[in-house]
């Protein structure tokens, strides 16, 4: 990841400790980024909500060389909370951005597509066989399994993260059509 990007994302969820993602604005983020291209690379809010996804994604990667090789189903879960603990790490910034959106959750569908590309990248890391349409199937159903333990994430107060493991575990075993994909 770009040095700059990094250095925006970090300063943002800095400021999102203190301060609501509605309350903050680029020029403070700027100003305390100190990144000198800052108006190049950022243009406005959705821009900086992707950067930030971005960064996670990197953060994510950075520590998937140590995922343990095993079946599918177990490395999807290990790499879906290797990202919750990346999360976790900016907890009060994340849950303000997602109220923020809650009385207009349309502006969010601007991120779905780079959201398809987290699950993507994450499965790639795995070598998760995802070519044709099950490979389709697969990232698709990995990310419905992904968001529903992202809201459970939300309201997951334990240490550990384990209502946010434990409901994981159920959505990757009930979903039978996912498991046959998978496994082969």
């Amino acid at each position: 990841m770009n040095k700059d990007y990094k250095k925006i994302a970090e300063t943002t969820l800095k400021i999102l400790d203190k301060k609501s993602w509605h309350n903050i604005t680029l020029k403070e983020i700027q100003t305390k980024s100190k990144v000198k291209k800052f108006n190049l690379l950022i243009k406005n809010k959705k821009d900086l909500l992707i950067k930030l996804n971005n960064y996670f994604d990197y953060k994510v990667s950075s520590k998937i060389s140590n995922i343990e090789k095993s079946n599918y189903k177990d490395m999807i879960f290990e790499v879906i909370m290797m990202r919750f603990d990346v999360l976790q790490e900016n907890r009060k910034g994340i849950k303000s951005i997602f109220d923020s959106f809650k009385s207009r959750p349309k502006l969010l569908f601007f991120l779905l597509p780079e959201l398809l590309d987290s699950i993507l990248i994450m499965v790639k890391s795995i070598n998760l066989p995802i070519k044709g349409v099950s490979g389709q199937l697969k990232i698709k159903g990995i990310f419905v399994i992904y968001v529903s333990s992202f809201f459970v994430w939300l309201n997951d107060e334990t240490i550990a993260l384990d209502k946010t493991m434990t409901a994981l575990d159920k959505y990757l075993d009930k979903d039978n059509n996912i498991l046959k994909f998978i496994n082969k």
